[in-house]
């Protein structure tokens, strides 16, 4: 009898973590919002499994100790790969290599993760990358956000010699300068609302044209004559658009995640985590004076 409870009791858990919807959340320095979640190991994941996953505490001390969890045989500071496929796991908490709550800076020490397998219950210790976006292999279940926590994070400048205000969502995300920014400007009682778009490319182009943006539920957005201004950059070259929007533009980036845009002929994806901020800064923004 006993035994069979068991095996219900398995059956509901395991059923419930498996119909959660797992997509690619990478958080950067946000990354306390992991608390709780459920994270599945992406499979098309190629890094971050180098001295990242291990047993004990005890292991985690040292910045590259070689006593991963599940290792390689040819590179045993790697863990298998295969060895957390088809596992969830719940963070349980985020601390530091002392074991109390992490609320150091990230260049300092890396965040722990304490990780337990929702069926087995094992914890495993894993340390979170917040500058490498590549760096981490993991689907999570859905994030829910702090509208008022994001809107704390809107930035506002006045020039004291014109008197204009500035707003404007993070001009940072993580260890990089965003790709996509609102900017909402106030003169003499005047709101103009600015959308600022940027990606690297490799080659030069240069008097190109064309913005084009695609959302998550798969509609687009485009505006064909947008001029694109190009400067020199150390990967490459850097592709921007800053373009005016209108109160329906401002509605449709509030509700609508961007999951892709293209200046002329250079494409930037954006992370689901990053599109449901800004939709979010756009809200805060707006309302900002």
């Amino acid at each position: 009898m006993k035994n069979m409870i068991f095996i219900i009791a398995f059956c509901i858990v395991a059923g419930k973590s498996m119909a959660q919807k797992f997509t690619e959340n990478y958080l950067a320095d946000d990354f306390k919002l992991y608390k709780g979640l459920l994270l599945k190991l992406n499979p098309q994941a190629i890094s971050g499994f180098g001295h990242s996953f291990y047993e004990k505490m005890d292991y985690v001390q040292s910045m590259y100790d070689g006593r991963v969890i599940y290792p390689e045989k040819k590179y045993t500071f790697n863990t298998q790969k295969d060895s957390l496929l088809n596992r969830i796991f719940r963070v349980q908490n985020i601390v530091n290599k002392s074991g109390a709550d992490y609320n150091g800076e990230t260049y300092l020490e890396k965040p722990i993760f304490v990780l337990q397998d929702t069926v087995s219950k094992q914890l495993i210790y894993y340390k979170y990358d917040a500058e490498y976006e590549h760096n981490f292999p993991f689907l999570t279940s859905p994030i829910k956000y702090d509208e008022q926590e994001l809107c704390s994070r809107i930035e506002r400048d006045v020039d004291e010699f014109t008197g204009k205000i500035t707003i404007n969502s993070p001009m940072s995300s993580g260890h990089s300068i965003s790709n996509v920014i609102l900017y909402k400007n106030i003169l003499k009682g005047k709101i103009v609302y600015y959308l600022s778009l940027r990606t690297i490319g490799s080659t030069l182009n240069v008097r190109e044209k064309g913005v084009y943006i695609i959302f998550s539920d798969g509609t687009k957005w485009s505006r064909p004559t947008e001029e694109i201004e190009v400067e020199a950059d150390k990967n490459g070259y850097e592709y921007s658009a800053f373009i005016t929007l209108s109160a329906n533009d401002l509605l449709t980036f509030s509700g609508k995640g961007i999951r892709k845009f293209r200046l002329f002929i250079y494409d930037e994806s954006v992370n689901s985590a990053d599109a449901d901020k800004f939709k979010t800064y756009v809200k805060c923004v707006r309302k900002a004076k």
